[in-house]
């Protein structure tokens, strides 16, 4: 590996041999993951305080969406997006799944939506989804740059 680096560094010019990493890198590293996982811990927190004072109703699908992976060039394999309608306090609020189907869901479907009460427009589609971004991702980003940071120190 030092054979590889060196040699990088030997066409890139005059420099001395390789090192290793700067400690201010793996210190960024490790502050970047920490910070991070914390941003996981907040959001799973205020995911979980969402579900315990939310309410769940019966919604129905008034219309499906239609759309096409870019990939799927034929047209082929349509990815089904359904938009469901539900009735809080007289008022009627509709939401569209954020992820999309493989198979084709039937108009006057019955589907659960979990939704604020304070503010229903705050919503998603299932007995335990939730709006927002998942706090898996930034527990596994923060875990793999933490990860990362230890293996540079090494």
């Amino acid at each position: 590996m030092t054979y590889i680096l060196n040699s990088i560094f030997l066409i890139s010019g005059k420099h001395s041999p390789f090192t290793g990493v700067p400690p201010t890198v793996m210190a960024g590293f490790a502050l970047i993951s920490t910070v991070l996982i914390f941003l996981g811990i907040f959001i799973s927190h205020k995911r979980k305080t969402w579900l315990q004072h939310s309410k769940i109703i019966q919604g129905e699908i008034v219309e499906v969406g239609k759309r096409y992976n870019r990939g799927d060039r034929s047209g082929q394999n349509p990815i089904f997006f359904p938009v469901v309608s539900f009735c809080v306090n007289e008022r009627q609020f509709k939401i569209e799944a954020d992820k999309g189907m493989s198979m084709l869901s039937q108009v006057g479907q019955k589907m659960q939506v979990r939704y604020n009460p304070k503010n229903p427009y705050e919503s998603a589609l299932g007995e335990s989804s939730a709006p927002g971004i998942k706090p898996s991702l930034f527990f596994a980003l923060g875990i793999g740059l933490f990860i990362a940071s230890i293996l540079l120190m090494l």
